[in-house]
């Protein structure tokens, strides 16, 4: 009787083992090449995350040190640029969204990366993904090719918490807008860029990104 009871409690004890591996919280990291023609209609994104961070509706991270606020000031002071005077503009919204800037948004619209969580929820009973963060790159052209540089991290939490969130539209799929936390649970778009080697758009994979 004694040996039967062990035997249960092993066999209950390894089961409950597999199964806490299997449902196990794990991170994910992708990156988005964003000159591949599937995935174009997400260009506007890094743009609207450095709009978004420059109004102040969202702070901005370093990469790697996710934790650490980044200020808009030394975000520009690292490309090599200044504050715009205010006083030329007449609201926040407009020196946002002055010529002064555009050159900068463009720079980071060629990759994007994001990190995503995988988890179990007991209460569901059921696994679940979460986006923790997005990440946009500063991208030059130079002799080997396009090379990505890291660029700050945006939480998604404060995107979505935010009084005007960023919303993604794709004329060629609907006339109407949805978020991006909608735009993660079906996404469209393809992830890394060795998925679709035959696109003419591609650009070229620079592993050794610098730290931002």
């Amino acid at each position: 009787m004694m040996r039967k009871y062990t035997i249960l409690v092993f066999l209950f004890f390894s089961l409950r083992a597999r199964a806490e591996s299997i449902f196990s919280t794990d991170t994910f990291t992708y990156t988005i090449n964003l000159d591949l023609s599937q995935n174009l209609y997400l260009k506007s994104v890094p743009v609207d995350l450095l709009k978004g961070y420059c109004r102040g509706d969202w702070n901005a991270y370093y990469p790697k040190k996710e934790m650490n606020q980044c200020l808009f000031d030394d975000f520009l002071e690292r490309y090599n640029f200044m504050q715009q005077d205010v006083n030329a503009t007449s609201c926040l919204s407009d020196y946002c969204n002055s010529p002064y800037f555009k050159s900068i948004y463009y720079d980071f619209t060629r990759k994007l990366k994001y990190r995503e969580v995988v988890f179990y929820d007991p209460k569901h009973s059921m696994v679940k993904r979460e986006v923790l963060w997005l990440q946009v790159y500063f991208s030059r052209s130079e002799a080997e090719g396009w090379k990505h540089y890291n660029g700050p991290v945006f939480w998604l939490r404060e995107i979505r918490a935010a009084a005007n969130p960023i919303m993604i539209s794709n004329k060629r799929i609907s006339t109407a807008s949805w978020s991006l936390d909608h735009e993660f649970i079906s996404p469209l778009f393809i992830v890394n860029e060795n998925k679709q080697m035959d696109d003419r758009k591609k650009i070229n994979k620079y592993e050794k990104a610098e730290e931002y």
